[in-house]
């Protein structure tokens, strides 16, 4: 079924329906998007319609869960967008370095790609040890993968390659262990990460950070919703503090100049005024 048979009222009911029934809050998605989602979920678990995804949320209080996780399936790579890395090293952190604690939020971490690069950027610039993370998703399955720390060997193959365009002087080999097909991350990179789970919509921000990211997550929000996070994080960054936001979340234009200065528009690196 294609996403546009899901029609504008369905999409209403059944987010009013998700929301008046759990507290989650899909209603400021952007409607096509989350219509392309919605029409995943349906294909993947076999439900055929949008009324037998209704009912089946309604009636079966866990499958939530299971729709959660499907909804928020994301794509990310270790050292996706090189030039953000190399400039997080060059400049960024050195900004940072006289910090006694470096406090850092993933906000929408997926399986924790994201967060072991920034790991090994931290372990680089020898401030992994003065550093905390806070890595965060919607989705449970999302959260308890990412804590795991282990990607198949064929990832962490397309991942070296990532790696090596941010530090062609490395050894990305160093950081993980092999484990069967996998490749287990070094254990002090998961021990600086506290994973949660948390709905970036309904749910505060956990505490106060120097660096927020929020890649390629805020694409599937109305405009609206995109200001209101804006906002929020610009609350709960120090002074000086650094927003880090996805290439794909066409954000720039709504981003408040009286509040974020432009460090890299092309590593999308803004800093709290």
């Amino acid at each position: 079924m294609p996403a546009t048979q899901i029609t504008d009222e369905e999409l209403k009911s059944l987010t009013q329906a998700i929301l008046r029934r759990y507290g989650i809050d899909f209603t400021c998605y952007e409607p096509s998007s989350l219509k392309r989602r919605v029409d995943r979920c349906i294909s993947v678990l076999k439900l055929e319609t949008v009324h037998n995804l209704w009912v089946k949320l309604l009636k079966d209080q866990m499958f939530v869960h299971r729709f959660m996780d499907e909804i928020s399936v994301g794509l990310t790579a270790m050292f996706r967008d090189p030039v953000l890395w190399k400039a997080l090293k060059k400049d960024i952190l050195n900004s940072l370095a006289t910090k006694n604690r470096i406090n850092i939020w993933h906000a929408g971490c997926s399986s924790g790609e994201e967060v072991y690069s920034m790991g090994i950027v931290l372990q680089e610039s020898n401030l992994l040890s003065q550093s905390k993370a806070i890595a965060t998703d919607i989705s449970d399955a999302a959260i308890a993968g990412a804590q795991q720390g282990k990607y198949h060997h064929l990832k962490l193959a397309e991942y070296e390659k990532n790696y090596r365009e941010y530090n062609p002087l490395g050894t990305f080999e160093k950081y993980y262990q092999k484990d069967g097909t996998d490749g287990a991350m070094n254990s002090e990179l998961i021990k600086h990460v506290d994973f949660r789970h948390h709905n970036l919509i309904s749910e505060p921000p956990p505490g106060q950070f120097d660096i927020i990211f929020c890649r390629n997550v805020m694409i599937y929000f109305d405009n609206q919703a995109k200001i209101n996070l804006l906002q929020r994080f610009h609350q709960h960054l120090n002074d000086g503090g650094y927003l880090i936001i996805g290439f794909y979340d066409a954000l720039v234009p709504l981003i408040d100049k009286s509040k974020y200065h432009i460090i890299d528009l092309d590593a999308k690196i803004f800093q709290k005024i």
